[in-house]
This record gives structure tokens, sequence and C-alpha cells, in this order.
């Protein structure tokens, strides 16, 4: 099975709508990205937050959390999921599965779309 990999302009409009995003409802921004850091900062993949937050079945199930520390991080998940407003979070996810859940968080985090481009391999 091939995968198309994101061109430098997918990645771009992705970061817009990310900017878009921070502009329209800066709260929903906050939230993401304290829930995006929280992911970096545990090493858990970003594919699994990815799957979290479209409801899909878990995909890279973290090995060497501690069942707590994963508990917590389910529930500043789960805070995000309740939101009123986080279908405009699924829906640019949605929009941009191309780009991939890893580097629409990387993305967030502040990376360059040009170090982005080509075959990352990130989960």
């Amino acid at each position: 099975m091939t995968k198309k990999l994101a061109s430098l302009s997918e990645i771009y409009q992705a970061k817009e709508d990310i900017e878009h995003l921070k502009q329209q409802k800066p709260e929903l921004y906050e939230h993401l990205l304290h829930v995006v850091s929280l992911t970096r900062q545990l090493q858990i993949k970003y594919g699994y937050l990815g799957s979290l937050l479209m409801e899909e079945t878990p995909k890279y199930q973290p090995e060497f959390v501690r069942e707590s520390v994963l508990s917590l991080y389910l529930e500043e998940v789960e805070k995000l999921k309740n939101r009123a407003d986080i279908n405009l979070v699924k829906d640019i996810i949605e929009r941009h599965r191309q780009v991939s859940e890893s580097k629409i968080c990387l993305l967030l985090l502040g990376a360059k779309p040009e170090l982005l481009q080509g075959s990352t391999i990130m989960k």
C-alpha cells in the first residue's frame, strides 16, 4: 500500500487553517495546544491523539506510559473533546488527512512547513 505525501501547499493550507482557528477561537486553540504539548511531553504519538479526537479505534497505543499518567492524559483529551466547538478541530483534521495528525500537531507547536515536507517518519 502506498501513501501519497502531502505537498508543501497542502501543509501551508493546514497552517492557514490553524492560524484561522487561533484568530477565531483563541480559547479552543489554546486548549488544543495544551493537549498537543502534553502529548509531546509524555512522548505519546500524535496519531494516538488524532484517533482519540476523531473517535476512531486508537492507533499507536502508548506502551511505556504508566496507567495512572495515561488516565490523566485521557482526562485532558476528554475535556477537549467535550467542548461545544470541538468540531472545528475535527474539521481541520479531516480536511487535512493527507497532511497527517502528526504534522498538524507539529504545525501547532510552531514547526515550519518546509521542515515537514517529504517523508518524515512520525506517528
